[in-house]
């Protein structure tokens, strides 16, 4: 048997994919606005600061690869904490300090279906090792009741994402983790 190979995308090309997805459009009119080149019709579905024409520039140069990673699925080349928390956002719908908390380099307490724990496993960099939290873990982390936990589903899971390796390199005017 062959491992299927998925496309693999720069971060601003795979988050601009998932706001495109998160307002509402199918994978056949992302591809058409794509290849049209109507940034405006991209431009309304995001933050009204964030270009477009990067998704533009990189369908011109790896059409094939782009349309590839929009029907089948892709893989991020690399992926930063902040490019994960988007993901997190637009993919998943998840808001940082709601439905989980950053702690040195590691998201916590986000709560997934099995199938969205396989997909965002095989979508994120192997630097990023996500752990499932046992139901112990669960409680200490969650400021949710006991009872709403244990009305969780046996298919959804409570996990910590952390970056493997993690270093903060300090320079003058702040860090970058």
């Amino acid at each position: 048997m062959t491992k299927v190979t998925r496309a693999r995308l720069p971060q601003p090309v795979g988050i601009r994919l998932e706001i495109a997805r998160a307002g509402g459009l199918s994978n056949e009119e992302l591809l058409d606005a794509i290849y049209r080149k109507d940034i405006d019709a991209l431009q309304t579905l995001g933050p009204e600061q964030l270009p477009w024409d990067i998704l533009i520039q990189y369908a011109e140069q790896n059409g094939h690869e782009l349309e590839q990673a929009i029907l089948d699925g892709y893989e991020f080349k690399f992926l930063t904490v902040r490019g994960l928390i988007h993901y997190l956002r637009y993919r998943f719908g998840l808001k940082e300090q709601v439905d989980y908390r950053a702690v040195d380099g590691a998201l916590e307490g986000i709560r997934l279906s099995r199938s969205d724990v396989a997909l965002l496993q095989a979508t994120i960099p192997a630097f990023w090792q996500i752990s499932k939290l046992g139901r112990h873990e669960e409680r200490n982390e969650s400021s949710s009741t006991h009872g709403e936990l244990d009305s969780l589903d046996e298919n959804e899971f409570t996990i910590r994402i952390e970056r493997l390796n993690h270093q903060t390199i300090r320079f003058e005017g702040g860090e970058a983790g």
